[in-house]
């Protein structure tokens, strides 16, 4: 925004110095260049340079852009009235007429009597003013809409945070909830299961402390932390339950992903995968490269009853939620059963993964 603002300022610079010293490139060439002719020559330049910041810096941020469009006009028109009248006076006062004559292919040389010569020299000056008027109304316009751009923009970027900090900062009473919940669980018939997900769980907690607040960490750390979790979750299921993990991270890569957003998957293969009475398994493949992020989960499915209130039930929307701040265009999440409903499978897939890579 500053460096936008330096060059605008630089711009504006060169362009008037360009259009004060244009009497020295343009009389030079074929007139004696005194100090009486350079000044009668800035008659209009000065003018030019009058209307211009008068309005850049008045009339159109103070009128225009209040919606007041009959002042504007009145007061670009009585200035372009006056500042015409001033060119006139400036160049008959220093005692020769001002003319860039020279510069219009079919301009009339100047006539102290032919009266249609004066209308050129006068017609010429204001359609000059106008084009300055018309010049520093667009560049100030141009200028406040970038400016609102950018707020927009900026006002959008610090809602999408806002939004995503909530979201991350929901992941954790919720999994920690459900979490609590298992160990609980383990503490009624197995206290050494019970002290082994205490442990389990300090590992979780450590990522969650220090990696949570991170906009990206290594996926590797990621893995990890769902492994921890898929150990804890072990702890309380019989041994005929089969629960695979097939994790493919090439170890010359170094691939990033925001942190916890997998973890509500395999919670949720976990809730509804697992049956006390009937065949289960929960198969968990995670493939990563410098391209794409591959993450699939299949389960038996064993849906919860509707009085069943295990888990809030909130972990697959914020998923949802956060894919779509955080990898807008660039993921694919496909969820559903097979025809007879006994497998669930949910597989996402985050694409150019090098372009959230902080």
């Amino acid at each position: 925004m500053a460096i936008n603002k330096r060059l605008n300022i630089l711009t504006q610079v060169i362009v008037w110095l360009a259009i004060f010293m244009s009497p020295i490139l343009y009389l030079g060439l074929d007139h004696s260049l005194s100090v009486g002719t350079f000044f009668r020559c800035l008659a209009l330049p000065v003018c030019l340079f009058l209307s211009y910041f008068t309005n850049y810096l008045w009339i159109v941020p103070r009128y225009l852009f209040q919606g007041r469009l009959r002042m504007y006009l009145f007061l670009n028109i009585s200035m372009l009235f006056i500042l015409t009248l001033v060119v006139s006076v400036w160049v008959k006062w220093s005692g020769s007429p001002f003319s860039f004559a020279h510069l219009l292919p079919t301009a009339v040389a100047y006539d102290e009597q032919n009266t249609g010569t004066h209308i050129i020299q006068t017609l010429h000056t204001i359609f000059n003013l106008c084009v300055s008027v018309g010049i520093a109304t667009l560049i100030r316009m141009s200028l406040r809409w970038f400016d609102e751009k950018n707020s927009h923009a900026a006002a959008t970027m610090a809602q999408r945070e806002a939004e995503l900090k909530n979201l991350r900062y929901q992941i954790n009473p919720h999994f920690l909830l459900n979490t609590m919940n298992n160990i609980y669980a383990l503490t009624a018939f197995d206290q050494q299961k019970a002290q082994t997900a205490i442990m389990e769980l300090s590992k979780m907690l450590r990522h969650i402390l220090y990696e949570h607040d991170q906009n990206q960490i290594d996926i590797k750390e990621e893995v990890a932390f769902i492994h921890n979790y898929v150990n804890l979750m072990k702890l309380r299921l019989p041994p005929e339950v089969e629960i695979t993990e097939d994790v493919v991270i090439p170890h010359s890569y170094t691939v990033h992903i925001a942190p916890m957003l997998l973890i509500s998957l395999v919670e949720n293969a976990f809730k509804h995968g697992i049956s006390p009475t009937q065949k289960s398994f929960i198969h968990l493949h995670l493939f990563a490269d410098n391209e794409q992020i591959c993450c699939e989960i299949v389960n038996s499915n064993h849906p919860k009853s509707a009085t069943d209130k295990s888990g809030s039930g909130i972990g697959l929307h914020q998923v949802q939620r956060r894919l779509d701040l955080l990898y807008p265009g660039h993921y694919v999440w496909e969820k559903g059963t097979n025809p007879d409903h006994s497998i669930y499978t949910s597989k996402i897939t985050l694409y150019d993964t090098q372009l959230h890579h902080h």
